[in-house]
């Protein structure tokens, strides 16, 4: 323990216990010490987690799902090309998911809490500044701010919440993301009154304050107690120095030098086994398989979300009925996300079926598509979608911690986030030259159904990988197989 003790000089200063009940540096030590700062977990706090991470999506998530409204006024007021107008909210959806690995990193190092207080910052700031631009040109830096702060905001709210449940974790996940759909609902109604009140400018000075409650949601954000512990095993300087009474003692000074100096060298070779982004995890043969099928339905959602208006305003029908459909895609996924989630805490199907069987009626549904001229089969259409190949983000990060354990998800997910960063980025060019060369979206519809189906099997492939690869099938075997293959890949 620390106590005061007079010196040479006269000064208090502070004497420390160096028994070994109180400078245990081992491993075991830390995991004692940490258990006071477990965390709630389905319970208490973990709730309040939870609505700091749905207020993100809200945000987040949505306001990207809103863009459209936003890339109509923009291209009117700025009287810009549509191609190059477009250009601005790729950036943002690439950032958004490209900043997946490091953002995650830098929570494990500084704490969630931080990061995405920080990510709030860039996120507010890039939509202010945007109410100065007069040129179009300009919105690629101000939604470069923007973009990043989206990217230091999505992976950690996507990520933190496992962390507090696990018994209820897809449900926790279900809600969790359900706030993009809100948000993709509320915000266009918020963009056009704003708009009609304010202006283009105004509105985004007066989104900018709004998104700036993403600070407020990331101030509730407490570390996980796995990442305390962590930080816990860092030795202390305090608790290496050998002080003794006589403090001007070149022999305790030369001591204590050298007590620091190793102290420095532990502490910088813990700073680099953080800095590793675990690219070794997609040696994992059932990691790579998850994620492909999860780009695959990310590209399929991402188009299928272009699809649907496009093909609306195609058949004929008003900029009304073009919304309404916009309106029952995010409002289905709302509920559907959350009683997917709910559905698979149930354990009724394995939530690995449950995915690939959503991928097969997406699949189906999109191929179809083009056999119906009606705005009816469009509004079903937008049902399903939104039900079963729209919910797939509630099952993600259940589904990858099976396959990785809790200890290596954050890394995962952030590795995931940079995945799908790549499937979305050709998804909307492909489906928009199918359209230009063919002149209808029906090869479009046919490409976004493929790949649904695509995903599904994949998934499907599991049992063969598991055989091939003579990988455990049992959830704590693999989980424990899989941590000492990652302490092996640490020292390679």
């Amino acid at each position: 323990m620390l106590q005061k003790y007079s010196g040479n000089m006269g000064k208090n200063l502070l004497r420390v216990d160096t028994s070994d009940k109180m400078s245990d540096l081992t491993v075991d030590g830390a995991r004692r010490k940490s258990r006071k700062y477990t965390h709630d977990v389905d319970s208490g706090y973990a709730w309040i987690i939870l609505a700091g991470c749905f207020v993100m999506y809200v945000f987040v998530v949505g306001s990207l799902k809103a863009y459209g409204v936003l890339y109509t006024e923009m291209v009117e007021y700025y009287s810009s090309g549509s191609g190059n107008t477009a250009w601005i909210g790729s950036i943002a959806l690439i950032l958004l998911f490209g900043l997946g690995p490091l953002s995650n990193l830098l929570c494990k190092i500084y704490s969630f809490r931080r990061i995405t207080f920080i990510g709030g910052i860039f996120l507010a700031l890039g939509y202010c500044l945007s109410g100065f631009v007069t040129r179009m040109e300009m919105m690629y830096l101000t939604f470069l701010s923007t973009g990043i702060g989206y990217g230091l905001v999505f992976a950690p709210s996507s990520t933190i919440i496992s962390f507090y449940f696990e018994k209820r974790r897809a449900l926790a996940n279900g809600i969790t993301v359900s706030g993009s759909g809100l948000g993709a609902v509320a915000l266009p109604f918020l963009y056009k009154f704003l708009i009609e009140q304010y202006g283009i400018q105004g509105m985004f000075w007066i989104s900018g304050a709004i998104f700036a409650n993403i600070c407020v949601a990331a101030c509730i954000f407490r570390q996980p107690s796995e990442f305390s512990i962590e930080t816990s095993e860092r030795p202390h300087p305090l608790r290496t120095s050998n002080t003794r009474n006589d403090c001007d003692s070149e022999e305790n000074q030369m001591s204590i030098d050298s007590d620091v100096n190793r102290t420095a060298k532990k502490l910088e070779k813990i700073r680099c086994k953080d800095l590793d982004l675990k690219f070794s995890l997609f040696r994992r043969p059932l990691f790579t398989l998850y994620v492909l099928s999860f780009m695959c339905c990310a590209f399929g959602f991402a188009a299928s979300i272009v699809l649907i208006p496009a093909n609306v305003k195609a058949l004929g029908y008003d900029d009304t009925h073009v919304a309404l459909s916009v309106t029952i895609l995010g409002s289905v996924e709302v509920v559907a996300r959350i009683l997917m989630g709910w559905v698979a805490d149930l354990n009724i199907i394995q939530r690995k079926y449950m995915y690939a069987g959503s991928m097969f009626i997406g699949g189906i549904a999109s191929v179809l598509a083009p056999c119906f001229g009606h705005f009816n089969f469009m509004a079903v259409y937008a049902a399903i979608v939104a039900t079963f190949p729209g919910s797939y983000m509630s099952l993600v990060s259940v589904l990858l911690i099976e396959v990785v354990g809790l200890e290596n998800f954050s890394p995962a997910f952030g590795l995931l986030s940079l995945s799908l960063a790549v499937a979305n980025i050709p998804s909307h060019p492909a489906v928009g030259w199918l359209y230009d060369i063919y002149g209808n979206w029906g090869p479009s519809f046919l490409l976004t159904g493929c790949v649904y189906i695509s995903a599904g099997v994949i998934i499907m492939l599991e049992p063969i990988v598991v055989r091939v690869f003579n990988i455990k099938t049992d959830n704590k075997n693999s989980n424990l197989q899989d941590n000492q293959q990652m302490n092996q890949d640490q020292y390679m």
